[in-house]
């Protein structure tokens, strides 16, 4: 979410320089109007890219343009951009000054990283004016399509443990809803998700590997037996009372039981048997919150022992690691391609290094879409019409 709020800063801060022309028009402006508002293609003053880039990002556009040539009901605002890619990078581990873990990629790859963006904006009715209709730009849009060069995001995206790494190789997870492209046609995306991920890769070689089972289980194992010991070790040092101080803690109440209650000795017999039915010192909490924490760690491990056992037994310690959620030790392999992402580290030899900087070898394609009529048509044109076997043609020569 941070990401796409971040994106709609980035377009809207380059294109507020446009002024805003409202449309009068006859009779009170209706959705249906709105949604009928013949829109623009509106480009802003791009950062600086290299001749050969701005060349590719051109024929993105031009993609584009040609199977969404008239905005209906949007304004389409688009811009292009030249960057560092950080695919196939390794990690560097060090500590900030507090002493806190900090994590970096080293050995930047090959080539470099581009894109193109488009934002589609919706026309509205002013409802301070019931004859006025507002174009889209600039305004707010939840309906973008995004074609990057040579990285790999969103498609594969950071897990939540930055000290995971694989030969050096910082732990991945393929999204679920990101399909790979090296056929004709596209699997049907899962309902109810307003975004498509497309990763376009050569046919012969993937731009990522596969975590195998063995290794995610393995990995789980020594996560949270350090979880665990760590949570062990804070809990036995908390700091307690001694048992004298607690002892005349405890006379003190009693004495007050006997001072409040001591003319009705019922009353006073219920209030000392309650109090003391409950008591425990702070040692006794201790020591019970350390035996309960040792449980809870044979517990969790034990799940996790148990599938590397099972997995084992049926052959699959080699099969990619598909999950729903890292480390989760209530389900933890998922095979259902909609729903679990596989773990995986980027392919480093993946790059071709014979070949220019600028040159593409390999392809995001992602596209978000609003519950907006037109907004909702632009991802039906791209789902159909877009020439994802152009974009396979160009990292395939």
């Amino acid at each position: 979410m941070k990401k796409k709020i971040l994106l709609l800063f980035f377009i809207i801060l380059n294109f507020s320089f446009w002024s805003q022309t409202s449309t009068t028009t006859a009779g009170p402006c209706t959705d249906a109007m709105a949604m009928q508002a013949k829109g623009r293609w509106l480009k802003h003053e791009d950062p600086p890219t290299s001749k050969e880039v701005n060349n590719i990002l051109n024929e993105f556009h031009n993609m584009v343009i040609k199977i969404y040539p008239e905005p209906t009901g949007v304004d389409a605002a688009w811009g292009k951009t030249e960057g560092i890619t950080y695919f196939g990078a390794k990690q560097k581990s060090s500590t900030y000054t507090d002493g806190r873990p900090k994590y970096e990629s080293a050995e930047l790859p090959h080539f470099r990283k581009y894109y193109y963006r488009c934002g589609f904006f919706p026309y509205t009715c002013d409802y301070s004016n019931k004859n006025r209709m507002l174009p889209g730009f600039p305004g707010e849009t939840g309906t973008w399509v995004t074609i990057t060069a040579n990285d790999d995001q969103p498609a594969i995206s950071a897990v939540s443990d930055d000290s995971w790494t694989i030969n050096g190789f910082p732990v991945k997870l393929l999204d679920p809803l990101a399909r790979t492209f090296s056929g004709p046609g596209l699997r049907d995306a899962e309902k109810g998700r307003n975004y498509s991920i497309v990763l376009i890769h050569r046919k012969a070689n993937l731009p990522y590997i596969p975590v195998t089972r063995k290794q995610y289980l393995e990995r789980c194992i020594s996560f949270h037996t350090k979880l665990w010991d760590e949570n062990i070790t804070r809990t036995e040092n908390l700091p307690v009372r001694s048992p004298e101080e607690q002892e005349k803690e405890k006379n003190a109440k009693l004495a007050k039981f006997e001072k409040d209650f001591g003319k009705d000795p019922k009353r006073l017999k219920s209030a000392v048997d309650y109090y003391l039915s409950g008591y425990k010192t702070e040692r006794q909490i201790r020591d019970e919150e350390v035996q309960k924490a040792k449980k809870n760690r044979t517990g969790e491990l034990k799940k996790f022992t148990d599938e590397l056992e099972k997995t084992t037994q049926q052959g699959l310690l080699d099969s990619p690691a598909m999950i729903r959620e890292l480390y989760n030790s209530n389900l933890i392999f998922d095979t259902d391609p909609l729903q679990a992402s596989t773990v995986v580290i980027e392919n480093r030899d993946y790059i071709r290094k014979d070949l220019p900087k600028h040159v593409p070898q390999l392809f995001v394609v992602h596209w978000t879409w609003s519950n907006w009529a037109p907004q909702e048509k632009i991802a039906g044109i791209i789902e159909k019409d877009f020439p994802f076997e152009k974009l396979q043609a160009m990292i395939d020569k």
